[in-house]
């Protein structure tokens, strides 16, 4: 990116700012302290309090539809806006000039220093008026019309001073302000008249663009084009640290106020109380929690690409940490109802929050480093030196939730928070240690020479294992939140997360695990039923399984006399009951008749016919690969080892699970 374009985006972000502020400044209700309209106060009627309401929700929204406008339509507006302040500073000026005092005139008159610095300033807001009017006019009037009005203008703004320069008597000087203003009012007038027709007809091309965009892209892709384009994670960022800056300024002119002696001023501060007070603040409201949450996603982004740095990681979900980190961060912040809590139970919440969400990237880590454990364990050429980056970063997720644990085992008493975050570091310490027991497993299969047949087996039980009791801790999370809902601080919001929790890791996971234990009890029970092959008979075969191309030590034979190893033929029937080489059904189930069979082979035949076919074998593999979840891991773990040649060193482990 050239230093022409950051400087674009660094506009783009500041011309955004400003309506930030007044959405922060509303939603803590101290939206222009000066005027009592729109302060608000414990006294208020409930008239005047549905009136302030009222008041606040418009200049809220006013603000987010100048946040969500383009760049070219927020420049209108702020030269609108800049024209009226320097009118109203021209105004103050020449009011409030001692000249231009009715009572003081006569005092002042003969002060002609004072009559040419007020005279130097008009010409200079003068002149800033017409340049912004000249920048705000897309098609300029001819010269000469531009010349006249650019003329009547500074005429205008001098009209003051000239007045009070020739002119002694006070009588009419109080109606001089008024008067100078009438050609920039007109020329005000003209604009907003202009102003009022781009605007609506800018809203009518609003709702046809966003209709036709939502058709064509859906809900979600206009959001993600709208969130791009509005740059929001940047804006978010830079409006959080200018509010922090000027938040830490006034603490600290605070805090040096209140020291009886004023010996030095960095000496003098409480710089605890300071960072505790500024840390509270920070996520006071809605918009201040989501500037924070920008500012922990950046933060987690960089931590994961440093971490996919480390284990050698190259996919793309693996660095998507900061966006998992910031939404379960405002999750966190929205179910605990953050913004309404006091300071000092805020601070208490906040650390909390921090404590759930630094377990939650202990899972992210895990998920990032489980398939390269599966991938190195199917090769036996990779570089050690990446099995103990891997292998570091599990020691990594066992010492920290250990020790994370002992720390707030021993400094707070039992409470529903600590149990959500004993089970989280529990499951991820329990997941942890499965994967490395299935790396064990699949790494010494890798350097065995015969067939391990048991080691699908052994694989299932132990992720079995590992599953059952991750569906056991999520149902003890889900009680351990509807407890919270009931009985300590209930929500609308906590509500929809437990229904979230429920039907995810509840719900969907048992029905999962229910099916694969149905699939693979079903596919045993077909096996059994089948006959074992005797020593002799693999000796007249001396063929290897058409499945995993691996030499007949042991093996089933099917009903069309086809032999294969009793393991991948499991594996085989998890997706269908055909023989892999002539279709015919490895197990007939009592219902089917022999001429369903015949019709079944008959049809299998003509379909074998088309010589330019790819053989339906190849493809009912690889049907069957994708139904193998360890195998798949390795597979595409051993792909990107290999960048995209896979090439394992045991073509027969790809099938052991």
């Amino acid at each position: 990116m050239t230093w022409k374009e950051r400087m674009e985006v660094l506009m783009e972000v500041l011309f955004r700012l400003p309506p930030m502020f007044v959405m922060d400044s509303v939603l803590n209700k101290s939206f222009l302290p000066g005027f009592t309209l729109f302060h608000y106060h414990q006294s208020m009627s409930w008239l005047e309090f549905i009136l302030w309401t009222f008041i606040m929700a418009v200049i809220f929204a006013l603000a987010l539809l100048v946040f969500l406008l383009s760049t070219g339509q927020l420049q209108d507006i702020y030269s609108f806006a800049a024209m009226v302040t320097l009118l109203s500073l021209s105004y103050s000026w020449n009011q409030g000039h001692p000249t231009l005092q009715d009572k003081t005139y006569a005092e002042y008159k003969q002060n002609h220093y004072d009559i040419m610095q007020n005279a130097v300033t008009q010409i200079f807001l003068a002149y800033s008026f017409t340049y912004v009017w000249t920048l705000r006019k897309r098609t300029l009037p001819r010269t000469e019309i531009k010349a006249c009005i650019s003329l009547g203008i500074i005429t205008s703004f001098l009209f003051p001073s000239v007045v009070c320069f020739m002119y002694q008597d006070s009588e009419y000087m109080s109606m001089v302000p008024v008067i100078s203003l009438v050609i920039p009012f007109i020329v005000l007038t003209a604009e907003v008249v202009k102003s009022v027709r781009a605007v609506v007809w800018t809203f009518r091309q609003a709702y046809n663009v966003i209709r036709i965009t939502i058709s064509a892209i859906g809900i979600q892709g206009f959001v993600e084009h709208h969130w791009i384009r509005l740059r929001v994670p940047k804006v978010l960022r830079v409006f959080w640290i200018t509010r922090l800056l000027f938040h830490l300024i006034l603490l600290c002119v605070e805090d040096f106020n209140h020291k009886e002696e004023h010996q030095s001023f960095l000496y003098s501060l409480d710089y605890y109380s300071i960072v505790i007070k500024l840390f509270t603040q920070s996520c006071e409201n809605y918009i201040a929690m989501l500037g924070m949450t920008s500012m922990v996603s950046l933060f987690a982004h960089h931590v994961g690409v440093f971490l996919a740095f480390c284990v050698g990681s190259d996919s793309e979900e693996d660095r998507n940490m900061g966006t998992v980190s910031a939404i379960l961060f405002f999750i966190l912040g929205l179910q605990t109802g953050l913004t309404g809590l006091t300071p000092d139970v805020r601070l208490a919440r906040l650390c909390k929050n921090f404590c759930l969400l630094l377990t939650a990237i202990s899972h992210f880590i895990h998920s990032m480093i489980h398939p390269i454990l599966m991938s190195l364990s199917a090769s036996q050429s990779s570089h050690t030196v990446r099995h103990l980056r891997v292998l570091s970063m599990c020691v990594f997720l066992l010492t920290f939730p250990t020790c994370l644990l002992m720390y707030l085992w021993s400094h707070y008493s039992l409470s529903t928070w600590l149990l959500a975050v004993t089970a989280f570091s529990v499951e991820v310490m329990l997941k942890v240690m499965v994967s490395l027991t299935v790396y064990s497993l699949f790494l010494l299969d890798a350097y065995r020479d015969t067939f391990w047949e048991g080691l699908d087996d052994y694989v299932y039980y132990i992720q079995s294992t590992g599953n059952t009791i991750e569906f056991l801790f999520g149902i003890f999370l889900f009680c351990n939140g509807a407890w919270i809902m009931v009985f300590e601080s209930g929500g609308a919001i906590r509500a929809v997360m437990m229904c979230i929790h429920a039907y995810c890791n509840i719900w969907v996971q048992a029905k999962n695990g229910w099916q694969v234990f149905t699939k693979r009890r079903t596919a045993v029970n077909k096996i059994n039923s089948l006959p074992l092959a005797t020593k002799s008979e693999l000796e007249s075969l001396n063929d290897v399984c058409a499945i995993c191309y691996h030499e007949l030590n042991n093996a089933r034979i099917t009903r069309c006399h086809h032999y294969f190893h009793g393991v991948c033929l499991r594996k085989w029937l998890y997706v269908q009951d055909n023989c892999p080489l002539c279709h015919k059904l490895i197990y007939a189930p009592e219902n089917v008749t022999a001429e369903t069979q015949g019709n079944n082979n008959q049809d299998e035949n003509v379909e074998d016919i088309n010589p330019g076919a790819v053989p339906p074998n190849f493809l009912q593999a690889a049907a069957v690969h994708q139904q193998m979840n360890p195998a798949i891991e390795r597979q595409d773990g051993a792909r990107r080892l290999n960048n995209g040649t896979f090439q394992p060193a045991n073509p027969l482990r790809v099938h052991q699970d």
